[in-house]
């Protein structure tokens, strides 16, 4: 009898001891690919494309910009050249007086860029079609307490156009200055759930207690930016915020790369992946001044 205690007590053991051995990962460099990062919208300003390369998975450098290319923009009438920042390599630009038109489609061409080295410059070319925005009529500010935590709800009266499907995008400014600036802070949606209704009262976005750039106080000015952009990029900015929150290891579906809408055209061979998206968008804002109630 002891001894069958003692080999069920080794056998436990056995359970919970693991031999552990390092294991050298050789991840072979890759060429680099390009990424495009810009879009146009209907304000009238500078509008800015990003050209940069990918890395290799362990770089620790900040990404390489693309200096030296040609950039083209094209919005179906007109064809300009963007011109690239003497302080800010591998940003391209238009100019101030620059303004997005609503029905058109803007194609982005990038030529004289080299990325695999081959010594054969390559072209890429990406379109988008800028949608119309619905106009906001007015905007309130309410403090609520939800799970547990202080927020205050961005709440819109907007009329929302019938007979149509519409995507929006949606950030928010604390006075004057851009909460919501990153990717992952964006808010989106479509108007599957209030289509063609005029929306009186409702959230689009919260400013969160907790994040000290987002904590109001009374006489903070609020500002609500909600732009009219197309399922596609609705769907790209939700691939890319999967992406950074991670995924659920056992319900998450099968990793795969974030969807883009840049193509390589030249040469015709090419097996190039590019990233990134080029968009085009409509804007409008509305402001309220926080009552602290």
């Amino acid at each position: 009898m002891k001894f069958s205690y003692t080999i069920f007590a080794l056998f436990v053991v056995s359970l919970f001891t693991a031999c552990t051995t390092d294991i050298n990962i050789n991840l072979k460099g890759t060429s680099p690919e390009l990424v495009v990062d810009g879009a146009i919208t209907t304000d009238t300003m500078t509008h800015s494309i990003l050209l940069k390369k990918t890395a290799d998975y362990f770089s620790n450098e900040a990404a390489e910009r693309v200096s030296g290319a040609v950039v083209t923009l094209s919005d179906g009438q007109n064809t300009i050249t963007l011109t690239e920042a003497m302080s800010n390599k591998g940003t391209y630009q238009t100019p101030a007086n620059y303004y997005g038109v609503v029905g058109r489609t803007y194609t982005l061409t990038i030529d004289n860029v080299d990325m695999n080295g081959d010594g054969v410059n390559e072209r890429y070319t990406a379109s988008c079609p800028l949608n119309s925005v619905a106009h906001i009529d007015s905007l309130d500010v309410k403090k609520e307490h939800i799970f547990q935590e202080d927020m205050h709800a961005v709440k819109i009266w907007m009329q929302d156009p019938p007979a149509e499907k519409n995507y929006y995008l949606v950030r928010d400014y604390k006075n004057g200055k851009l909460v919501t600036d990153s990717i992952q802070e964006w808010g989106i949606t479509d108007d599957e759930f209030f289509d063609g209704k005029y929306m009186i009262d409702e959230t689009f976005i919260y400013f969160t207690d907790s994040k000290q750039d987002e904590k109001l106080q009374q006489g903070d000015k609020v500002t609500l930016e909600l732009c009219g952009i197309t399922k596609d990029y609705m769907n790209f900015i939700k691939e890319a915020q999967d992406e950074f929150q991670g995924r659920n290891p056992l319900f998450g579906g099968q990793p795969a790369n974030i969807r883009t809408n840049i193509i390589q055209v030249l040469p015709a061979n090419g097996k190039a992946s590019p990233h990134g998206y080029f968009a085009a968008y409509s804007v409008t804002r509305a402001t309220t001044i926080y009552d602290g109630l």
